[in-house]
């Protein structure tokens, strides 16, 4: 089959690769549509504690189910599925507690002899593979890895009906943060991000105030609005600055949520957060109600804004490339096999 392998930094090839092989409990998915994720751009990058190559990428991946192990009963052959692409040991104490995605054995594709999707065709343990509504577009499907990501976050700041909500930095996961908040029953939602282009997609998903911290003051324009401040922020562009804006916006009682991944160290004046009684809180990834949620979703929800390029799998260097250099606007590139 083939196959988009990094080979070296900055370096994907399409190579001929033998077609997995499944297990009992796993099922062989042959695969139509994958997002190109922010990891496996750090990956490309060179940057990726864990992702080195030569490795195939990719893990947002929906597809048809082609083969079935001997112990599969959950789908049939010819399902439309996405996959949760993780799975813990099931023995720790955090998989015995349902906390399998901060597992200390988790295993994700591109990661060991698990590989990535970015290919012809995927091998998933079937316990992490979800049907798919008949006319939801294998595109669509892909989405259902960062949407649940989203969900698991709105979950973690505890959104609920009427919260007026902060999301700073709408990228893919910003959006999918901001359609989540929505779902939830947010009731005004700000959407922060340098680049106009994305917060014309945040409008297009539901944004109430689009604000570029460039162009306009982001803490004043949230005053004008919420004087006392917002009860929720979420945060998905993890820098200092960002941090100090998420600070100040949140009201005194009110709760921000990182789900970005800061790469600097952040000074924290934990002073005022106790004064004021702010919480913190971290989401990393998803869980199983996160991703039945998220189809749950994506069956209201026109999420096609979110895709701004589309390519056959053979063009994944192109993709990569693409989102690397950054010349023109992307939001989600998707490949499809």
């Amino acid at each position: 089959m083939k196959a988009a392998l990094l080979s070296d930094n900055y370096k994907i090839q399409i190579v001929n690769v033998e077609k997995p092989k499944i297990k009992d409990s796993e099922v062989l998915i042959r695969v139509k549509s994958n997002g190109i994720c922010g990891s496996d751009l750090h990956a490309y990058r060179g940057h990726h504690p864990f992702r080195k190559p030569p490795v195939i990428l990719g893990h947002e991946v929906s597809g048809m189910v082609e083969q079935l192990g001997k112990s599969v009963r959950n789908v049939e052959i010819g399902d439309r599925v996405a996959v949760e692409p993780q799975l813990g040991c099931g023995e720790c104490a955090y998989c015995l507690a349902g906390k399998y995605n901060i597992c200390v054995k988790r295993a994700a594709p591109g990661i060991g002899s698990w590989n990535g999707s970015f290919a012809e065709y995927f091998a998933a343990p079937a316990s992490k593979v979800y049907k798919l509504p008949q006319d939801m577009t294998y595109d669509t499907g892909a989405l259902m890895e960062p949407l649940a990501v989203g969900v698991h976050a709105v979950r973690r700041a505890d959104i609920k009906l009427g919260d007026s909500v902060a999301v700073l930095g709408v990228g893919t996961i910003g959006l999918m943060n901001l359609v989540a908040a929505k779902k939830a029953g947010a009731s005004r939602t700000y959407a922060s991000d340098l680049l106009d282009y994305n917060l014309g997609k945040a409008r297009e998903l539901g944004a109430d105030v689009p604000i570029n911290p460039n162009k306009e003051n982001l803490i004043e324009a949230v005053q004008q609005r919420n004087p006392y401040g917002v009860d929720k922020v979420i945060i998905t562009a993890a820098f200092p600055p960002v941090w100090e804006q998420a600070v100040k916006i949140c009201k005194r009682g009110g709760r921000i949520c990182v789900v970005g991944m800061f790469g600097e160290s952040v000074a924290v004046d934990f002073l005022q957060l106790l004064l004021q009684e702010k919480c913190i809180c971290l989401s990393w990834l998803y869980r199983r109600e996160d991703f039945v949620t998220a189809i749950e979703i994506a069956q209201a929800v026109n999420l096609s804004p979110i895709i701004t390029h589309t390519f056959p799998l053979e063009d994944a260097a192109k993709g990569l490339q693409m989102m690397d250099e950054r010349k023109q606007n992307i939001v989600k590139i998707i490949l499809n096999s």
